[in-house]
């Protein structure tokens, strides 16, 4: 029988890097109890760069803290304590624990929160107090704990530069998906000049380079394409404004979706579109809908970048395009619109999420981390 982890904190228990690394830890052996308080979902990034929002964290922090603290008064044994995403700010409360239960205290931060918000989404100064707050909370979550994880190489190089945390605290474990049963890496046919329906989806901050997407929407608007941008975010708003700007017919706005419904839409597109942001952290990460694409089988374009070549090769496993570049990215819709090429890339990025990137890959990696450690 494997170590028993306690997975910890203010998580989101149905976001994709929990489920994925719980599920797959239950896969390869290991034994794992939740305890999830999760903060309400008006609490966006956007909310919390607000004096009202940070008054509403305070709140939903201390209803947080008092529902694990009754939770957690028998005692339940544990080896390892992992605080999940989003939980920086739950890192002292759950050191307390940890040492309390002479356990492992592992923080899988996926972001930072100073990187966030002073830096991709530009919602506070980075030297004014809402920055200089962001990097506290960074610096003692990643101090107190004693593993921390890292989606990529990219992401754990910042993490030890930026703020210092040693080589030895630092685990690569990818981010993964859960798998889609119906993906068999097809690709569909475009007879009758049936348009190829390209899709991205987001909360739409500027990491994921949704403007670049409608730039090259507007350079095939007179080619058979259709593009759907499915989410809400930080530029709803001004991507709405830009459609209408630029008279973009081919281009829809579903909203936010249910996870099932997104998942049907990655099953259904001909193209998945990943990041094409130009802040350094959109080169550091590998986001979601990249190995949503990966797990459906379906053909992936991204930019090119350091995070991304540590998962992709270009035109073997996904069409890889410079950061910011609208151009390129149209040459690379226009290449797919051969059905081979598409056949080839959708077989190729599903046989790479069948060996890499699973539940159980993904968890027998942070298994072996953690099994180091105790």
């Amino acid at each position: 029988m494997g170590p028993t982890v306690a997975w910890f904190g203010t998580y989101d228990p149905a976001y994709a890097r929990n489920r994925v690394l719980i599920e797959g830890l239950r896969a390869v052996g290991a034994r794992v109890l939740e305890y999830s308080a999760p903060l309400s979902s008006s609490l966006t990034a956007a909310r919390l760069a607000t004096p009202g929002g940070a008054g509403e964290l305070a709140c939903e922090l201390a209803r947080a803290h008092l529902s694990l603290a009754v939770r957690h008064r028998r005692d339940v044994g544990f080896d390892a304590l992992v605080v999940g995403y989003p939980g920086h700010l739950m890192v002292p409360f759950a050191r307390a624990l940890a040492s309390r239960r002479r356990a492992l205290l592992v923080f899988d931060p996926l972001v930072s929160l100073h990187d966030t918000f002073a830096g991709d989404r530009g919602l506070v100064a980075a030297e004014g107090l809402g920055g200089r707050v962001a990097g506290l909370a960074d610096h003692v979550a990643f101090d107190w704990a004693d593993m921390v994880l890292a989606d990529t190489v990219a992401q754990g190089e910042y993490y030890r530069t930026a703020f210092g945390v040693p080589q030895r605290k630092l685990e690569v474990v990818p981010v993964g998906a859960l798998p889609v049963p119906a993906a068999t890496g097809v690709a569909r046919s475009l007879r009758d000049g049936r348009p190829l329906e390209v899709l991205q989806y987001g909360k739409w901050s500027p990491l994921h380079g949704a403007d670049v997407v409608l730039a090259a929407a507007a350079e095939l608007r007179d080619e058979p394409f259709r593009f759907v941008l499915a989410g809400e975010g930080q530029l709803s708003a001004r991507l709405r404004d830009d459609i209408d700007a630029r008279g973009l017919d081919s281009v829809s706005l579903p909203g936010m979706l249910t996870a099932s419904a997104l998942r049907a839409r990655v099953l259904a597109a001909d193209v998945c579109l990943g990041v094409f942001g130009r802040s350094d952290k959109a080169g550091r990460v590998i986001p979601n809908k990249v190995y949503d694409a990966l797990a459906a089988g379906r053909p992936l374009i991204t930019a090119d970048t350091p995070a991304a070549r540590e998962l992709l090769t270009d035109d073997r496993t996904a069409l890889l395009v410079p950061a910011g570049a609208a151009g390129a990215l149209a040459a690379a819709l226009r290449r797919l619109r051969d059905g081979r090429r598409r056949a080839r890339l959708g077989r190729a990025a599903l046989a790479l999420y069948r060996e890499r990137c699973t539940p159980e890959a993904v968890g027998g990696r942070l298994l072996a981390a953690l099994e180091a450690r105790l």
